[in-house]
C-alpha cells in the first residue's frame, strides 16, 4: 500500500515525461509515452509471434507444431504470449522497470501482458501462476524480483493466484547476458528447485511469468523443474521475446 502512494505521489509530482525515451509526454494517456514511442510500440504489438515458442514470425502460426526456428525441437514448454519483440520502445521500458526500479511500470507492462494473456486459447487450463525466481542474494541487490510483479498483475486476466513461493533458485548464477548462447543452458542447470511442500503443482498447469525470453535457457529450466515436481502443462507469459544474437543487458 505504501509503495502504490509512492508511486502516485511521484507522478503528481514529478514533471509527465516518457517512460521510454524521457521526452515530455502527456499526463493523461493510457500508456506514459510520447507519440513516437505510442506508435512504435503499436507497431510491437501487432508484430505477429509463434503461439508455440513465442518468438517473433514473418507472419501468423496456425501449426500446432510451431514455427520454423522451433518445430521439430522440444520445448519444456508447452504454449508461450508475449507483449512483443525485445526492440524499442519495450527494450527500454522493461530495463528502466527492472534496472532502474521503475515499479510503476509493472501495472502497465502488466497489463499490456495480461491482453495476450486473455486471448490464449489455453488460458483456462492455468491453475497456478509462478513468476521465475531470483536468487536471494540478487533479489536482495535489486530490491524486488520484476517477474513476480508483474505475476501479480496477471492474476485478473486468468482467475489465478500467484504461487510466489513454488519454485526456488537454489543457487546464484553468472548472468546470461555474459555468456555465449551455448553456454546458457549449462549455467542454469540445476539451478532452480521445487519446495518440498508443493505438492499442489501434481497434474497442473502452470503459467510461468518472466521479463524477456533470450535464449529460452532459463524458461526451459524451470519448466523443466516444475514438470519433474509433477506439473502436468507449463506456460509462459513474457513482456519481451529477443532473438538469440540480441545484445544485452535484459
Amino acid at each position: 500500500m505504501l509503495e502504490r502512494i509512492l508511486i502516485a505521489a511521484r507522478q503528481l509530482l514529478l514533471p509527465a515525461h516518457c517512460a521510454a525515451c524521457g521526452a515530455p509526454a502527456p499526463a493523461d494517456v493510457r500508456l506514459p509515452l510520447c507519440e513516437a514511442c505510442s506508435q512504435a510500440l503499436t507497431a510491437l504489438l501487432e508484430a505477429p509471434a509463434c503461439p508455440r515458442c513465442g518468438r517473433t514470425t514473418a507472419g501468423p502460426v496456425r501449426d500446432p507444431d510451431g514455427c520454423g526456428a522451433c518445430r521439430g525441437h522440444r520445448l519444456a514448454y508447452d504454449g508461450a504470449v508475449r507483449v512483443g519483440p525485445y526492440e524499442e520502445p519495450l527494450r527500454s521500458l522493461i530495463l528502466r522497470y527492472k534496472y532502474e526500479r521503475r515499479a510503476e511500470l509493472a501495472p502497465m507492462l502488466g497489463r499490456l501482458l495480461a491482453e495476450r494473456l486473455a486471448a490464449a486459447p489455453w488460458r483456462e487450463r492455468v491453475d497456478l501462476v509462478v513468476p521465475v525466481p531470483l536468487h536471494w542474494t540478487r533479489r536482495i541487490r535489486r530490491g524486488f524480483n520484476q517477474a513476480a510483479r508483474l505475476a501479480a498483475e496477471l492474476t485478473g486476466a486468468c482467475g489465478r493466484r500467484v504461487a510466489g513461493r513454488r519454485l526456488l533458485r537454489v543457487r546464484p548464477t553468472p548472468h546470461q547476458t555474459r555468456l555465449p548462447a551455448g553456454e546458457r543452458g549449462r549455467n542454469v542447470r540445476g539451478a532452480f528447485a521445487v519446495r518440498r511442500r508443493a505438492a499442489d503443482l501434481k497434474g497442473r498447469a502452470v503459467l510461468l511469468v518472466d521479463d524477456v525470453l533470450t535464449s529460452g535457457a532459463t524458461a526451459g529450466e524451470c519448466a523443466r523443474t516444475l514438470k519433474k515436481a509433477g506439473a502436468a502443462e507449463v506456460y509462459l507469459a513474457i513482456v519481451a521475446a529477443a532473438s538469440h544474437d540480441e545484445p544485452g543487458p535484459w
